[in-house]
């Protein structure tokens, strides 16, 4: 690898545990890890978070140096000049810590919770980007003006073809999904370079990834923690309730098939093993480990955070 790996973590969720996910986050900046993620969803009891910005000012005030991102905001919920404003006015309170990260949404319920049509999301996405960069680089009479020059990074998520063409011409980086596997995300990273090639864009400087991790001081630990947490998560959610692309009842079905190309599971060699697959396979600039699925204890997330820190990291650095 040409440069040292950044490492960033996704900590326990949802309001509930805010008090365990700051004493994660604090942890985490003392380790040296160079980001945390918040991830919105609605409609779930005690994981992800259905207000992603509040947790995010949150974050942003227990700390000085980490920097707190969005793994995603579902940009369809929200109005976008208030959205530019909110984003503008935490980029400024953290001294240009924050990262947005956003996407289209794909989930019926939450649609119609906010009484969004899903219909036409994709080019209401494209206008709202459009006119949030407007009016933090071009309105002189559009305030607060972004601290960041000239805008917060965008970083867009997302894995259908006009999702990846969006990306590549709007974003500053791609924001892939965790369930998304190695094969897949290299055929869309040369999809995502084609488009910026034929706009006569450079390839972006970051590729941020994010990945299940589970890290355990053995790999019978690891493994068990997998089957008790991400596991039946997977089969029940993402398979099931979601009836996600990727997570298909018949992948769901084999732990090991689930894992293949897609988790990163064991003790700390096989984690540096993995993390080097996909560092020099996809070319990730910014690994971003999801330590929490429902119900993973905060204690086990305190480990792995030290373990990550003073098994992994520094085989990457």
């Amino acid at each position: 690898m040409t440069a040292p790996l950044k490492f960033g973590f996704i900590p326990s969720e949802g309001p509930r545990r805010f008090r365990e996910a700051i004493e994660e986050v604090r942890r985490a900046e003392e380790l040296g890890f160079d980001s945390v993620w918040i991830q919105e969803r609605h409609l779930i009891a005690d994981n992800f978070w259905s207000s992603p910005l509040v947790a995010a000012s949150g974050f942003l005030a227990a700390t000085s140096r980490i920097i707190v991102g969005t793994d995603i905001l579902v940009f369809p919920f929200y109005h976008a000049v208030r959205l530019a404003e909110d984003i503008a006015t935490l980029d400024i309170l953290s001294g240009g810590r924050f990262v947005f990260g956003t996407a289209i949404g794909y989930k019926p319920d939450e649609f119609a919770l906010y009484g969004t049509a899903q219909e036409g999301r994709g080019k209401r996405f494209e206008e709202g980007l459009k006119l949030m960069k407007r009016l933090w680089t071009e309105d002189e009479h559009f305030e607060p003006k972004p601290l960041t020059k000239p805008h917060p990074p965008l970083w867009i998520g997302g894995w259908g073809p006009l999702q990846i063409k969006r990306a590549a011409l709007l974003g500053d980086a791609w924001l892939p999904g965790v369930s998304v596997d190695l094969p897949a995300l290299l055929e869309r990273k040369k999809e995502l370079l084609r488009h910026r090639a034929e706009a006569g864009l450079s390839a972006p400087t970051e590729w941020p990834l994010t990945r299940e991790v589970v890290i355990a001081k053995t790999s019978k630990e690891a493994r068990e923690h997998a089957e008790q947490y991400l596991m039946p998560f997977y089969r029940k959610v993402y398979a099931g309730q979601w009836r996600h692309q990727f997570i298909t009842p018949e992948v769901a079905s084999s732990g090991e098939r689930l894992a293949k190309d897609r988790f990163i599971i064991g003790d700390p060699a096989e984690v540096i093993a993995g993390m080097r697959r996909f560092a020099e396979a996809y070319g990730a600039t910014h690994l971003i480990c999801r330590l929490f699925t429902a119900g993973v204890p905060h204690g086990e997330i305190m480990r792995s955070l030290t373990l990550l820190a003073e098994e992994v990291m520094p085989a990457f650095r």
